[in-house]
């Protein structure tokens, strides 16, 4: 049974030269169509074909969500949803909170909860679902129509991993394998949206002890190869049990 008052919706960031970045999908019109029947009684469909703004115009995106089964944990469910919309797997997935304004769905009441995850574009070849009618990319500066309340969730997710970086090396997800100190500090720089001190960057770093120098350098650059990094994983998950403190300010 699907709870159709209680949905998740999950941001999708990502991280490239570019900038910080969230994955959006397009709807299929028809195959949201096709689908309804199944979830919604017909005085429902009638208000939904009349209100949804993806029934409504082609110009609308939206964040990968769903209803929530009545057997599904929501954490469990965020991430059948994420596989499902995009073929992501083991990516990292927070909980940002919930999201209930009367009016944020138009023609029904729907709760959901929200959820960002972090990914690397690079390492992942997404897939769409016979749900979705396009994926791309926007630099959260240059969202384009968002359905419902999608574009207040992105802005609690962003708010949300500023909070979390503070105290937790999340970025890491956001990198490659291996990355320079450079990439590194241009990451926390965007996230945070200030700059910071490289020398000083730098060394708190090194005090925290969570890279590890791969003994490789950067290839095919026009400037000096700078050194590449790894996180060190076991060194994090160590550090997070004893109380971690990440700040770098």
């Amino acid at each position: 049974m699907i709870l159709n008052s209680v949905s998740v919706d999950c941001v999708i960031f990502g991280f490239d030269k570019s900038g910080l970045k969230v994955l959006l999908n397009q709807i299929d019109q028809e195959a949201l169509r096709r689908i309804l029947p199944r979830q919604a009684s017909p005085e429902q469909i009638k208000q939904i074909f009349e209100k949804h703004p993806v029934l409504n115009s082609d110009i609308y995106w939206s964040l990968f969500g769903g209803h929530v089964p009545e057997e599904q944990d929501l954490d469990e469910f965020a991430k059948t949803l994420l596989y499902e919309a995009t073929g992501l797997e083991n990516v990292y997935l927070q909980q940002i909170g919930t999201f209930g304004s009367l009016s944020r769905v138009p023609y029904t009441r729907v709760i959901t909860i929200g959820y960002y995850a972090l990914i690397n574009p690079d390492y992942y070849k997404l897939k769409q679902s016979t749900l979705t009618r396009s994926l791309q990319w926007f630099n959260l500066n240059e969202l384009p129509r968002l359905c419902f309340d999608h574009e207040e969730i992105i802005r609690q997710a962003l708010l949300k991993l500023r909070q979390e970086v503070m105290y937790r090396p999340v970025g890491f997800h956001l990198l490659p394998e291996k990355f320079t100190l450079t990439e590194i500090q241009s990451l926390y720089e965007v996230i945070l949206n200030k700059k910071m001190d490289t020398r000083n960057f730098r060394k708190k770093l090194a005090k925290m002890k969570l890279l590890i120098d791969s003994g490789q350098k950067q290839q095919n650059v026009a400037h000096r190869a700078a050194k590449l990094y790894q996180f060190d994983i076991q060194v994090y998950e160590k550090l997070k049990i004893e109380g971690l403190n990440f700040r770098i300010e």
